[in-house]
């Protein structure tokens, strides 16, 4: 075998992870006088950046105070709703012994498809990086932008590698989010009047609720945009491969041997809405038999009559418009149309990047609201609880942490009855 062949036979995702590797070790080298390590954490702190973000801050104040609030009002509507969902889905990993419904690690893998699942779910890598990348890079711009115009101080902006994970950061002053800060110079630093609070402190309660939902609001939004994206393409390059039916006991379909699937075409004519089911039954009468091409196989039906007309006894889904495209495109029921089927590898892999990148905005950004330390939701909790019941953050501590011990054990629970 040569070596062309060799290297064509290798998993395309596991060369990818070789090249990003690589890539990102060369980065790290040629900036390495700037990039700090602690361990396999490696990320670069500067203020460069500070100056845009203020200007997108005080270029539109009024705007930025409705945008915070609304991320507030999301949050206050998420948290009870993740916070409900966790807890049911440690009622049903209780219930099934671990085998499904518990909590998940959302990892990257060499996989071509996305596999969700209790205990530890894979992403195709190249799927997962994206998606990281942009799910950090929105929130903490998001925090930062927010924070100045709310008037709060930026110590400084940056990047970050984790093993092989990047992201961005937003560091407010007063608070050092990551190990070092001390020992950088002035350039690219400050760290006078530090104190131990936590993260977005300065300012008053509202503006640190503002602040803290501001990531997980712009994650929701970069959802939708993304969504929206994936969906006007599916719209342009897929259609459906035909139309999903469930036969109805009594009528001749299920009579004839259909239970559910697809038809694909009717007497030869092909279909792929509900509508072109329809209208092609119009053009045949009660006791007339035709044949259906579906998913079950080939089936020869006798029309009944119903409402005046000749039936088959389906009911179809399949339909035009946009929700009957999402649903579609949700549960992959579209090919890609003739007119770009030299592009269908392309095609397909950027709608499942898209779809992907929507989809871990959202989730993410919903988990970042559960009310435990030291995500933003429990951020929040520890406001309004600083505000209004100051002497109970004993509790929240108390309660984080249970929360933490809870996803951990869930999670390995799972994978080891999985495994065994």
């Amino acid at each position: 075998m040569s070596v062309v062949s060799s290297v064509l036979s290798v998993n395309p995702r596991l060369i990818f992870l070789v090249v990003f590797v690589a890539v990102m070790a060369y980065l790290l080298y040629r900036d390495r006088d700037k990039v700090q390590r602690q361990s396999i954490l490696f990320y670069r702190r500067t203020k460069h950046g500070i100056e845009y973000i203020d200007k997108i801050a005080n270029a539109a104040p009024r705007f930025w105070n409705f945008y915070g609030w609304t991320g507030v009002v999301f949050a206050v509507l998420t948290i009870p709703f993740i916070l409900f969902n966790v807890l049911v889905s440690f009622s049903n990993m209780l219930s099934t012994g671990g085998s499904s419904g518990g909590p998940s690690l959302v990892a990257p893998g060499l996989n071509s498809q996305a596999s969700f699942q209790s205990g530890i779910s894979f992403i195709p890598i190249e799927y997962w990086l994206i998606s990281i990348a942009v799910l950090m890079f929105v929130h903490e711009l998001s925090h930062g932008i927010v924070a100045r115009a709310e008037d709060m101080e930026i110590n400084s902006v940056g990047w970050i590698v984790l093993g092989i994970i990047p992201g961005a950061f937003v560091e407010p002053k007063g608070e050092n989010m990551l190990p070092g800060a001390d020992d950088e110079d002035s350039e690219e630093s400050d760290t006078e009047d530090q104190d131990s609070g936590g993260p977005w402190d300065q300012g008053s309660w509202t503006s640190q609720l503002k602040v803290l939902a501001a990531g997980s609001f712009a994650n929701y939004i970069t959802a939708f945009v993304f969504a929206v994206l994936s969906l006007a393409l599916f719209m342009q390059v897929a259609h459906p491969a035909g139309v999903v039916y469930s036969a109805q006991e009594g009528y001749p379909a299920f009579e004839s041997g259909m239970d559910n699937g697809t038809i694909y075409s009717i007497d030869g004519e092909r279909v792929r809405y509900s509508d072109e089911i329809i209208s092609i039954s119009e053009n045949f009468s009660v006791n007339d038999t035709v044949n259906l091409n579906t998913s079950e196989g080939e089936f020869n039906v006798t029309m009944t009559e119903r409402n005046g007309s000749a039936y088959i006894g389906v009911l179809m889904g399949s339909g035009k418009g946009i929700m009957s495209a999402f649903y579609d495109m949700i549960n992959d029921r579209r090919v890609i149309k003739p007119a770009y089927e030299g592009m269908e590898g392309v095609l397909s892999w950027t709608l499942s990047m898209l779809q992907t990148v929507a989809l871990l905005n959202l989730l993410i950004g919903m988990f970042n609201m559960l009310p435990a330390k030291p995500l933003d939701g429990g951020q929040m909790v520890g406001t309004l609880i600083e505000r209004f019941l100051p002497d109970s953050q004993g509790l929240l501590n108390y309660w984080s942490i249970m929360i933490w011990l809870a996803l951990l054990g869930s999670i390995l629970f799972s994978i080891v009855t999985a495994v065994i």
